[in-house]
């Protein structure tokens, strides 16, 4: 289905027949996404500057990502995105899960929730008091501004590529819900990204007159006609190729061909926090015993290359509605309406984002900071595949952790490129995490249970028993808390010498290889990471084209 938004389809990619084995380019970008689409826009804007970007999967110009409600109708995710199986984890009664990540152009940023959210001021002070110097918000908050197009809100970027609106549906219960959570002292505000504490607001999403503003398409395809840039899609980087220490290009299959293309500058890893460090180790940089036992020749020694991975742990608290909620909504009269709403107005069910307001709050009036990221949504537990089927008109309230203190790892399978990863989430490892959800359990449910929002309330569905019960509720959090798709800090940026990248994101220890995207984060923001992955991408592309830039081994 041709897209509705009046955005042209054109074919970004270059075709494997005329992709000269050996063609040299300043840089190589390996990844599509959040980030890298925003790098490869940004250096070409210098017509000196060849870049040729390289993406797994295809386009994203399907109708089921273009409209945010359509990702409903998506029953197999294989040809949208990469589905990495975990280990069990036992911090969570060894639940396996599926974390997906985007395998098309735009990356996750084409098949997330749609959420923008810049996180709080002193997330990115907390990342230069670890070590990534000149990345406190006064030194991010300008990329932010250049990134995004608010017309409609004050104090933010105006003339980005990165459309931003406040979600124009909510559901009809969200202003009251807000209501509640001031009761509970989280104070109400229009623009939930220029929070800097406690507060509560409806979300902001990527969309544009109700389609969905991708990296891609923000980014990527205003470039298109450039001829200093080529975009190479359905194409497997096996491994960095290096000279004497230092990165000179990529060997990749694409169409079951090999090509070898060299970089002049530098190499760019932007394939995410599971895609960056999995080629790192590919090529030889990483933990040397575990490299060594594969059978791969050691690069660089870093030990710290897959490690740090973290998430925010979420919950879904359900409660029956008195008013219609989505948990219905596969219904052919629902559907229609749903459809009618978009085609006439651009608005309704169909415009969704993942969660309708965005909070900011504390799990204890002891703490100064917040310390839990508050979701909601007119349905209950989504799952894998975001379907809404059932009877019951189902809403939830989902607590999370601003920042998670639990810590897992990714390890090599195989050196074999087409093996996946071993994925170690221990998302709940950290017995403090697991206090604080539960106290974040109770704060939703005084929400929820608090006027003018609780009118609207039948009964609390999930979980099914007193919250005052400690045992009860600890076993509820292990056994259900999921994650958000906001996986990061397995390249973990910082001055130490165990950093995998340093502050100008080049690789220790080797030369002319960078990393940008969200596995550079030495700490997950306190919100969703699109936002902040966009905001690499642009400090990135200047850190990259600085004049002084040295890229050589150091």
């Amino acid at each position: 289905m041709a897209p509705t938004s009046g955005l042209a389809v054109v074919d970004l990619t270059c075709s494997a027949e005329t992709l000269p084995d050996g063609g040299e380019y300043d840089y190589v970008i390996v990844g599509a996404g959040s980030a890298g689409c925003v790098v490869a826009s940004r250096l070409t804007e210098d017509p000196d500057v060849s870049v040729l970007l390289i993406e797994s999967g295809g386009s994203e110009r399907s109708w089921k990502f273009r409209v945010p409600g359509g990702q409903t109708f998506v029953k197999d995710w294989g040809p949208y995105g990469w589905l990495y199986e975990t280990e069990a984890d036992p911090s969570r009664a060894n639940k396996v899960e599926t974390w997906r990540r985007g395998r098309v152009l735009g990356g996750s940023s084409s098949i997330n929730g749609l959420i923008y959210a810049i996180g709080l001021p002193r997330d990115f002070d907390l990342w230069e008091q670890m070590g990534a110097s000149g990345w406190s918000w006064q030194d991010v908050e300008p990329y932010f501004r250049r990134a995004e197009r608010c017309p409609s809100l004050d104090g933010r970027g105006q003339s980005g590529p990165m459309h931003v609106e406040i979600f124009r549906s909510p559901h009809s219960s969200t202003g009251d819900l807000i209501a509640s959570a001031a009761a509970e002292g989280i104070q109400p505000v229009e623009d939930i990204n220029l929070a800097r504490g406690e507060a509560i607001g409806v979300a902001q999403s990527n969309q544009l007159r109700g389609f969905r503003q991708d990296s891609a398409t923000a980014y990527l395809r205003p470039a298109r006609r450039r001829p200093n840039l080529r975009v190479l899609t359905h194409a497997q980087v096996e491994r960095v190729l290096f000279v004497q220490g230092e990165a000179c290009g990529l060997k990749l299959v694409t169409r079951g061909k090999s090509y070898q293309v060299k970089a002049r500058r530098e190499v760019v890893l932007s394939a995410g926090a599971f895609g960056s460090p999995h080629l790192l180790m590919l090529s030889g940089i990483g933990p040397a015993e575990q490299l060594s036992a594969l059978g791969i020749p050691i690069v660089a020694d870093r030990a710290s290359v897959g490690a740090n991975l973290h998430d925010h742990p979420e919950l879904y608290i359900e409660y029956e509605m008195k008013a219609p909620t989505y948990s219905s909504a596969m219904k052919w009269h629902q559907l229609a309406l749903t459809g009618l709403k978009f085609a006439v107005a651009r608005r309704g069910q169909a415009t969704s984002c993942a969660s309708h307001i965005l909070a900011y709050a504390r799990s204890s009036p002891d703490l100064v900071d917040p310390d839990l990221l508050l979701f909601s949504g007119p349905w209950g537990y989504l799952g894998d595949v975001f379907a809404f089927s059932g009877q019951i008109n189902k809403y939830s309230l989902s607590p999370s952790l601003c920042h998670p203190r639990s810590r897992g790892r990714i390890e090599l399978r195989s050196a074999d490129p087409r093996e996946g990863l071993r994925i170690i989430p221990n998302l709940l490892g950290d017995p403090d995490d697991v206090m604080r959800l539960m106290r974040g359990v109770r704060l939703v449910d005084r929400i929820a249970r608090a006027k003018p929002f609780s009118d609207h309330l039948v009964a609390r569905l999930l979980p099914d028993f007193e919250l005052s019960d400690d045992a009860s509720l600890e076993a509820f959090v292990r056994e259900t808390a999921g994650i958000c798709y906001h996986a990061c800090g397995t390249c973990r940026m910082g001055n130490d010498r165990a950093a995998v990248v340093d502050p100008q994101l080049r690789v220790r220890g080797v030369g002319r290889l960078a990393v940008a995207d969200a596995s550079v984060i030495p700490l997950v923001t306190s919100g969703n990471l699109h936002a902040p992955s966009v905001m690499v991408g642009e400090r990135a592309a200047d850190l990259l084209r600085a004049p002084d830039r040295d890229a050589r081994r150091h």
